[in-house]
């Protein structure tokens, strides 16, 4: 008859045992996640129109019109709007390697015109990151909407970016985001009028990204 108490005692002694263990792991995780969000930095994100290159502008205007012929969807004219919506912005870790290390930071939709060269949009606002060194960043456009003038006419044109993302090294060589730092990063952004008035397809913006 002991034998078979000892084995219900031992079994319960190591459950119990067990459920207190699981507790304690539990509420050191706890007690070490302050710990892990004071770690945290903050990253600002304003996109900047440098406007249309002017050498590219008169091209579009009549010069250079043989790089469209047979496409049968070329204009020649004044690009007059570029406008862009964006989706989503993703910033990379400088010490990861391929997809890894890519970042989603919340952003809303976000269309912008950049034919305004003075025109800045702030698009992300102290974002938190975990903190250490970022070296690229990656934008996701899923909308280019071209207007130009030719003549008395409006033309209106809709554009893809290839993959729909325009991927933009930060100079020079990344930031290092500290923690409880702060960083902001300006993206510049140049069209091609020429491009935009030729291409009926597709358009890539040159893209510079650094540290304000």
């Amino acid at each position: 008859m002991s034998n078979k108490i000892v084995v219900p005692v031992v079994l319960v002694l190591v459950a119990t045992l067990g459920a207190f263990f699981a507790v304690n792991s539990q509420l050191t995780s706890l007690q070490s996640s302050p710990a892990q969000s004071q770690s945290l930095g903050a990253v600002s994100i304003q996109f900047a129109s440098a406007g249309l290159d002017a050498a590219s502008q008169g091209q579009a205007n009549g010069q250079g019109q043989g790089n469209g012929q047979g496409q049968g969807h070329t204009t020649s004219g004044t690009i007059t709007n570029v406008v862009v919506r964006f989706t989503k912005v993703e910033i990379h870790a400088a010490n990861s390697t391929g997809n890894d290390g890519w970042t989603t930071l919340n952003v809303p939709e976000t269309i912008i015109d950049f034919t305004q060269s003075a025109s800045v949009s702030t698009i992300i606002n102290g974002a938190s990151l975990p903190a250490g060194k970022y070296n690229q960043i990656r934008l996701f456009a899923d909308h280019v909407t071209i207007s130009m003038r030719s003549g008395e006419s409006l033309v209106q044109r809709t554009l893809n970016i290839p993959s729909g993302k325009i991927e933009v090294p930060i100079t020079p060589g990344g930031f290092d985001l500290a923690q409880s730092g702060t960083v902001s990063v300006t993206l510049t952004f140049t069209f091609n009028a020429n491009e935009l008035a030729h291409n009926p397809k597709n358009m890539t913006p040159v893209v510079k990204a650094q540290v304000a």
